[in-house]
């Protein structure tokens, strides 16, 4: 594959120069010549490299190296500064901003591919001992079970491909290890794409097992679904981390139902996902036990605002915790799903997700605004 690498400087004959240089050496190109539009399109093109001037008008390359650090999304992409700032101090600086590399201009074309070729074959690299999933990760986990988790995870998992992210590859995966309930809700009546997975040693579990497991549904999503059937124990933690790493090769966005406990299947989950949302009820068992899996959850490093608790209303308001209560006890909740049965009961009944029975209605609304959080984030 050839690599893209992402020129900023806001010297034209700079850009023209050095691209011209690497488009020769097969590489592919792309330029910016200011700081902002060189995040907006590191954001959108994820390049493979940066070359990066340090002095440019609207924002310098030691802040726009920062903010590429900061953000989860562009923190891994390796960074070359390439500047006509040759004081010892100006190193220091652009390898504290987070720069891989620094050169000075002016430069031998030879030397500076050089250290292009050396970056990059640096980051391949890193990129293949390195336990990380490429996909825009979300985990969904009940504080006890029959509280939605599952049948929340599907349809925001459908309405990221419906209209949220439209035209990026989602797939939903059940991670429990028995007693799965996502494909009965849509249709399928004996899935064991995650069971047989699971069968298999971890270092058969390549790209393409894992792809072949996987289910298409009507509504874009691609699914890996657990068995209905009930099962003793755990799932492995080598087979499950296996293909953790090849679902997240084989999509933009991964969307894991976690069910209601944190075993080592859930917990190397939890390690890849941007963002956990938390599903309780609005009662105070659930609400207790919720409690108690935010508190787990901040064991495991994962920070508070990076855990969303929503609300799934089964009962009347008038039997449950209101939102400013449960605020007070557990902190911000970001969203309240309403309590539907006949919907829900229809929506099972044919097979059809939550979300796509009746668009623009007061569930389907709270489900994707709950979608473009999580994606937000």
């Amino acid at each position: 594959m050839t690599e893209k690498i992402l020129l900023i400087d806001d010297d034209v004959d700079t850009l023209k120069l050095i691209g011209l240089m690497l488009q020769r050496r097969g590489y592919q190109i792309t330029a910016a010549q200011n700081g902002a539009q060189a995040l907006a399109k590191v954001e959108s093109e994820i390049p493979d490299l940066i070359i990066l001037d340090v002095m440019m008008p609207d924002i310098d390359g030691y802040e726009v190296c920062r903010r590429l650090r900061a953000n989860p999304k562009t923190a891994s992409i390796p960074v070359i500064m390439f500047t006509a700032k040759t004081q010892v101090g100006d190193k220091v600086a652009g390898f504290q901003a987070g720069a891989d590399d620094y050169l000075t201009k002016p430069i031998h074309p030879a030397e500076l591919a050089s250290h292009v070729e050396a970056i990059l074959l640096r980051s391949a690299r890193a990129r293949e001992a390195a336990p990380t999933v490429a996909a825009h990760t979300i985990g969904f986990i009940g504080c006890k079970g029959g509280v939605g988790t599952t049948t929340l995870a599907v349809n925001v998992a459908v309405a990221l491909a419906q209209d949220v992210a439209q035209g990026k590859r989602v797939i939903m995966a059940e991670l429990v290890s028995g007693s799965g309930g996502a494909g009965l809700q849509l249709g399928f009546t004996r899935p064991t794409g995650l069971a047989t997975l699971m069968t298999r040693p971890a270092e058969d579990l390549d790209q393409r097992l894992v792809e072949s497991h996987l289910i298409t549904h009507s509504s874009g999503i691609r699914l890996l679904l657990a068995s209905p059937e009930p099962r003793r124990g755990a799932l492995p933690a080598p087979q499950t981390e296996a293909t953790i790493q090849q679902l997240g090769r084989l999509c933009d966005y991964l969307v894991f139902d976690l069910g209601c406990g944190l075993e080592d299947a859930g917990r190397a989950a939890i390690k890849q996902c941007r963002y956990i949302v938390l599903v309780a009820e609005p009662q105070r068992v659930s609400l207790a036990l919720a409690q108690e899996m935010i508190a787990q959850l901040q064991a495991m490093d994962v920070l508070r605002d990076h855990i969303g608790l929503v609300l799934f209303n089964r009962a009347p308001s008038a039997a449950t915790v209101t939102k400013s209560a449960v605020e007070g006890m557990l902190g911000e909740v970001v969203s309240v799903i309403p309590a539907v049965p006949e919907l829900s009961f229809q929506a099972v009944e044919k097979g059809v997700p939550l979300y796509l029975m009746q668009p623009g209605n007061l569930v389907s609304t709270q489900i994707r605004d709950l979608t473009k959080l999580v994606v937000s984030k």
